[in-house]
């Protein structure tokens, strides 16, 4: 018989596929699998009750008054929230409770369920009023949790400074999902100039404060022949507005290809803040399969992908960086042979596998521990 997950996730199932959607369906091949997430204000007038038979899950919706993190308003969430998870509990009556937001834990009545903690970004990095409860609610999920993921490096180490949880802490990674390019794309890089052409520098993901304007600015000034594409959701209020920045909004996922193969090379342009320097960005191993030259502003973290990625830290590196490339038609970094491996080793099936693996593993030692327990009280 299958253990059974209560899978709770603060991003709407509707909102853009990433890390919790595709850990929940890797997880459903496994285990019983309920998913709860919270719906976020765009949806709040679609169908929220989502059913998905292809993978064996079963999906709920979580609402919550607006304006949340006002501490009268919290509590009464609070209060309804954990009315609601009693229910579920009751009703569904979990092995495994799987927590992918501290502010969540706040809502889960006391139980005997295992507590799985997937810290896949910096908690204190959003933009809330009240850090220190955000810190004391993640202390107190930390502490209750039978094992914690982290999805990079910085989490992993930052957990352990500020918690000393080394004991159960494991790093799974982001990854990639979708069919690898069989073979490269109809675009080699030329080695040589071409005056006449413009050459394209593509974006894909969410438009917010974290992408530098500022440098993207600098380079439109600098270099006569460049354009940029901007595919994704915008957050800002104002954008940049110039002539050769185009903003084509969100794009079907399985159209993203249609507007990638015409750029000549794909940026990830952060400003660095903590919040970011704790990101395993997603989006790079998409970029990856699109067989695209990639530049991205470094950080740590970014080392993981250095044979794929090129570099740069200031404006001046990043000027430096692309006169090259439009000197030399945009060269990739990378062989074919190379980004394929890369993305066998880094799928979100190879990921569901490794956190069954330590599951398995946890289950095994939990048996052993009750064993020996048994046999010491006779």
């Amino acid at each position: 018989m299958k253990q059974k997950i209560l899978y709770i996730m603060h991003v709407d199932w509707r909102w853009i596929k990433q890390r919790p959607h595709f850990i929940a369906e890797g997880l459903s091949d496994f285990y019983d699998v309920t998913v709860v997430h919270f719906c976020s204000k765009r949806y709040l007038f679609q169908n929220p009750f989502i059913s998905d038979t292809d993978n064996n899950l079963n999906i709920l919706p979580a609402f919550r008054l607006p304006l949340y993190q006002n501490n009268s308003i919290y509590n009464l969430n609070k209060v309804y929230m954990r009315i609601y998870f009693r229910l579920l509990l009751k009703k569904y009556n979990p092995d495994i409770i799987w927590i992918t937001y501290p502010q969540l834990y706040d809502y889960i009545p006391e139980n005997n369920c295992k507590i799985i903690y997937d810290c896949m970004d910096l908690a204190t990095g959003f933009d809330f009023e009240d850090k220190s409860k955000i810190i004391d609610l993640e202390e107190k999920l930390i502490n209750d949790s039978s094992l914690v993921f982290t999805s990079s490096n910085y989490l992993f180490n930052k957990l352990i400074d500020t918690y000393h949880c080394e004991d159960k802490l494991f790093l799974i990674r982001n990854a990639y999902s979708g069919e690898i390019i069989p073979k490269p794309l109809n675009f080699e890089g030329s080695g040589s100039i071409e005056t006449e052409k413009t050459f394209k520098i593509g974006y894909v993901g969410t438009i917010s404060k974290w992408i530098d304007f500022t440098k993207i600015k600098r380079t439109l000034k600098e270099i006569n022949n460049i354009e940029y594409h901007f595919i994704g959701p915008c957050e800002l209020d104002q954008v940049l507005e110039d002539s050769r920045i185009n903003f084509h909004g969100p794009v079907n996922y399985n159209e993203i290809y249609n507007h990638v193969k015409d750029f000549d090379c794909l940026i990830v342009p952060f400003n660095v803040d903590d919040k970011i320097k704790a990101a395993d960005p997603g989006k790079i191993y998409g970029y990856i399969n699109y067989n695209k030259p990639i530049i991205s502003v470094y950080y740590k973290e970014l080392e993981y992908f250095s044979k794929f990625l090129y570099f740069y830290s200031t404006t001046e590196d990043l000027l430096d960086l692309l006169n090259n490339m439009v000197i030399n038609g945009f060269e990739r970094k990378y062989s074919n042979d190379e980004r394929i491996e890369f993305l066998k080793k880094n799928s979100w099936n190879m990921r569901a596998k490794e956190i069954r693996n330590i599951l398995k593993l946890f289950k095994l030692v939990s048996l052993i521990g009750k064993f020996r327990i048994k046999l010491l009280s006779y």
